[in-house]
């Protein structure tokens, strides 16, 4: 249609310039030749005309999308839904129910999506996703014409972008995405680098250079050991975490894990960790001892043993027992460890306030906004 449209215009051009062609020449002495007018004047005007179409077409287009799009999102603002796509902390149990032509993006945790008539298309690997099957983390969903789709949270936490009409209907299981937004707020929590979810990576297992700085801060050395500037014996640690663990050796708090190939000493600071090594960084900063001739705890008993103390509930021990380890559960016992009671008496919290590590009033207040229980 676009190449009709541009010979028109080309034909009018010639209608209006015929004249003087035929008026000044002849067949045998023409002023144009016909090599001329077919290789460079009819392809020139022809490349000019349909540059013009497109240009008015652009015009047209661009319009039209304007006018679509101010439609779209004041309908959108009237049914009460987000443009552009926003990331949210979701819990295990929460449920997002979206209506048609909204989407989501599903970047961490497990899920479930369930329709009963319509379809949810996987935008990203471009099909059709039946009811009942878990979404795929970085894929994106859409919901077809005439689908109320219902997408089900089924891990312990989740990060979701939205986009559209979508509404939550929240579960009242434990929330760990808001302890350790209140650890972040506090000073003990911090992101991994990951660009959505705050970064807090709640989602994957800890590793032991995370755990390591989380007991830094649980006893109120992580000022001394950033400002660290002694020599790191171990060879496999990146730059960012040198002066930790070169402090952490210097104190006594950690050791290696043995040679690399090569012979030389390692940290392993990408190694995984689970709940008995979390925990007994937890002992160690409430005070107990697992060396020595009478040690507190053992790190082969460290769970029965936190049980035995009442630095975990039944539930909790229950839990850490029987999971997976993650950095939620870190959260979760870096939170609740604050109220923990110290070998020597006073909890952890008081202890830390009385050092200048953290500000109890400060702390007082953040704690104030989360209504988060312990697993009984």
């Amino acid at each position: 249609m676009k190449r009709a449209w541009a010979f028109l215009l080309i034909a009018v051009v010639l209608i209006g310039s015929g004249l003087a062609y035929a008026a000044g020449g002849s067949a045998e002495d023409p002023l144009v030749s016909l090599s001329f007018l077919n290789g460079t004047y009819l392809p020139d005007v022809l490349s000019q005309a349909e540059k013009r179409i497109e240009t008015r077409t652009q015009t047209t287009y661009d319009q039209v999308f304007q006018e679509l799009n101010q439609a779209y999102q004041e309908n959108l603002a009237e049914a009460g839904g987000s443009s552009g796509l926003r990331d949210d902390r979701y819990k295990e149990g929460d449920v997002l129910s979206v209506s048609t032509g909204s989407g989501l993006l599903f970047l961490a945790g497990e899920a479930a999506v369930t329709y009963s008539a319509g379809a949810v298309v996987d935008v990203t690997a471009g099909n059709v996703v039946p009811s009942g099957q878990r979404l795929t983390p970085m894929h994106r969903y859409l919901a077809a014409e005439g689908t109320s789709a219902v997408v089900s949270i089924v891990s312990e936490t989740a990060v979701v972008s939205t986009e559209g009409v979508v509404t939550l209907s929240p579960s009242a299981a434990t929330d760990y995405n808001a302890l350790a937004e209140a650890l972040q707020q506090m000073g003990m929590f911090a992101g991994t680098g990951t660009g959505y979810g705050s970064g807090y990576d709640l989602e994957k297992i800890p590793t032991r250079i995370e755990g390591l700085i989380m007991f830094l801060r649980m006893i109120g050395e992580e000022k001394q050991a950033q400002a660290y500037t002694g020599a790191c014996p171990f060879v496999d640690v990146p730059d960012w975490c040198r002066s930790y663990v070169a402090y952490a050796y210097e104190k006594g708090y950690a050791a290696g894990v043995g040679p690399t190939a090569e012979g030389k000493p390692a940290f392993g600071p990408e190694r995984t960790i689970g709940a008995g090594e979390y925990l007994t960084f937890l002992l160690r900063a409430l005070g107990y001892r697992d060396s020595g001739s009478n040690p507190d705890f053992t790190w082969q008993t460290v769970l029965p043993r936190a049980r035995e103390l009442g630095v975990i509930t039944p539930g909790e021990y229950t839990l850490l027992s029987s999971s997976t380890f993650l950095r939620a559960h870190v959260a979760y016992l870096s939170y609740f460890g604050l109220d923990a009671t110290c070998k020597e008496g006073g909890t952890l919290l008081e202890s830390l306030s009385a050092s200048g590590a953290l500000d109890g009033e400060q702390v007082k207040a953040i704690r104030s906004q989360v209504t988060v229980s312990r697993i009984a």
